[in-house]
This record gives structure tokens, sequence and C-alpha cells, in this order.
């Protein structure tokens, strides 16, 4: 009797092994509801949101001529797993659609920038299965930069805020202004010829980091919070 049992065990062991086995998903594949399918990554760029940002301006209704992406962050770190999903994103609809995607480093603050974060950026880009159109760099640009900021300030298009962050999320209506109105900052409306003197003596180093910054003039009625006074 117990050796009946022995064997009994031992061959629920085995198909509990082998059903195991061929549920275990293959390289290409994957589970769901119990079922195994393919994996099919780029199916997030045919339907859904990314599908939609392709329709409204496609190479199909000649509105284009090629999808250009960008990948820009600042190399003051490795990257996380925020990071790998926009990899994916950037660099996949590039793909998707035959077009070229730019990795950018934005390198504007010597400080918290080294060059091993550099490297490992573009290794993990690499490792990831893309090769950048092109490696470029923010500091390379700075000049241009700085002279495109001065001509949002002079067209009123820019201000220079000294807001703490807690004033700044509540202006727009979250942290102490959580159910309130969003609202200006109170240097929103100062004269041109004072945010423009005041962004030079930025540039000069009058002020210490946070004490100053340069924001957008936008739209705080607008209910995207894209709009809503972002830092230039």
């Amino acid at each position: 009797m117990l050796l009946l049992y022995t064997q009994a065990a031992q061959g629920s062991k085995a198909k509990a092994s082998k059903k195991a086995q061929a549920r275990e998903p293959t390289q290409g594949q994957t589970i769901r509801n119990g079922k195994t399918r393919p994996r099919r990554p780029q199916m997030i760029f045919k339907v859904g949101f990314l599908s939609d940002v392709y329709q409204e301006r496609s190479i199909e209704s000649g509105t284009i001529n090629k999808v250009i992406t960008r990948f820009p962050l600042e190399p003051n770190g490795y990257l996380h797993i925020g990071h790998i999903k926009a990899i994916a994103i950037n660099f996949g609809f590039a793909k998707q659609h035959e077009g070229d995607c730019y990795l950018r480093f934005d390198d504007t603050n010597p400080k918290g920038e080294e060059e091993q974060y550099f490297v490992a950026i573009e290794e993990m880009v690499k490792w990831l299965g893309f090769e950048p159109r092109r490696v470029t760099y923010s500091s390379d640009n700075f000049d241009r930069l700085y002279a495109l900021a001065e001509a949002l300030v002079e067209r009123d298009r820019a201000y220079v805020c000294h807001c703490t962050k807690a004033e700044v999320i509540a202006q727009r209506g979250e942290g102490e202004g959580e159910g309130k109105p969003r609202y200006a900052c109170s240097h929103r409306g100062r004269p041109i010829a004072e945010s423009l003197a005041e962004f030079r003596a930025m540039r000069d180093g009058k002020y210490e980091a946070g004490e100053a910054a340069l924001r957008m003039n936008q739209n705080l009625d607008d209910g995207n919070p894209q709009m809503w006074d972002l830092f230039a």
C-alpha cells in the first residue's frame, strides 16, 4: 500500500512539473489569464494614446516626412525604471515608424554630472536594443538657449519668479492651495525690463540656487497642467 501511494505521489509531481513547464513562457511569449500568448510590445504604438498621437500628424497624411523623437535627461545619476519606460517609448515610437531618436544630455549642471553617468546611460540605451541617431549635448548650445530665453522675456512670454517651491505648488491648486482656484505668481506682472534685468542678474550669479527662476508666461486657466507657467 505504501509503495502504491509513493508511486502515485511521484506520478502527480511529474505531471505537475510537465504542466508547469508547458505553461512557462518561452522567449517572445507571455502568460495572460492562464494562456500563453506571443509578446507583441509594438502594439502600444498601434492602439491607444500613442497611436492617436501619431495619427494627429502621420507620414501618410503628408503633414510630416519623418518621425523624429528625443530622449532628453540630465546625466546626474544612473537610470531607474521610469527612465527605461521613457526610453522604450521615445526610441520605440521612432523605430515603429522608421524614424530617428536623438539621445540628448541636458548637461547644464556640472556639480551633479559625472562621466560615469554619460557612459552608463549610453550603454543602457544600447543594451535595450536601441541606437541613437545622434548624441547631443545642451551645453553645446548654451549661448543660443540663453539668447532664446531673453527673447521670451522681451516678448513677455517669460518672467523671473522668486517663489518658494511650496508657493508654486499652491499656485497650481495643490499642496496648501488644494481645492482652491489656481492663481498667478506675484512676479508674473512685473515689467519686462525688470524681468530682463533680474534674468541677467541670475546669469551673473547674484542669486543662489532656488532663489530665482525663469518661468513661462502661459495659461493658468487651461486644464492642461503643462500650461501652468512651467519653469523654462
